[in-house]
């Protein structure tokens, strides 16, 4: 591959685990990593191209390399990181599985779903009242429904301003 015409740069390139990798080598890795505990090395080896008869010797030599072993490392930590649960991860998830229901034509079935999305996306807000309205007088509990509805009518308003700002 021929360099771009020019100074060079003045930033190296960040190095990355697969740079020291053969493309072969890096298709077993994946394949290993994206079956974490579910695959062989043999099968990882035939996946990644290497002859089916020499497939269990290559596996076997290929986990026993450090630049591989560096990588396996790296790839199932970048995967485990991605399926962490996260706001982003949540929200997403349940969103797929709304989604999958509405497809089978379960829309019934997607209603705790659309409120879990709404939560998580704080569509959704949540008033727990904590205390004895037994022990509160009429006129007392009167005065916080008026605060509890203010406190309502102002939320929906902010919503509002967000979704002219959209």
């Amino acid at each position: 591959m021929s360099e771009k015409p020019g100074p060079k740069p003045m930033v190296k390139p960040a190095w990355h685990p697969s740079d020291d990798l053969t493309e072969m080598q890096r298709r077993f890795v994946d394949f290993l990593a994206y079956r974490q505990g579910r695959s062989t090395f043999t099968a990882a080896a035939i996946a990644a191209g290497y002859s089916e008869k020499r497939a269990n010797r290559e596996g076997s030599e290929l986990m026993k390399n450090p630049k591989v072993q560096r990588y396996y490392r790296w790839k199932c930590n970048q995967i485990n990181r991605s399926q962490a649960v996260n706001h982003t991860n949540y929200l997403n998830q349940q969103i797929r599985l709304s989604a999958k229901l509405e497809d089978k034509g379960k829309e019934d079935k997607c209603a705790p779903f659309e409120n879990l999305i709404g939560k998580a996306a704080g569509l959704f807000s949540e008033t727990h009242y904590h205390g004895d309205l037994n022990k509160m007088t009429m006129a007392e509990k009167l005065e916080e429904i008026k605060r509890l509805k203010k406190i309502q009518a102002e939320k929906i308003d902010m919503d509002d301003v967000k979704l002219l700002k959209e």
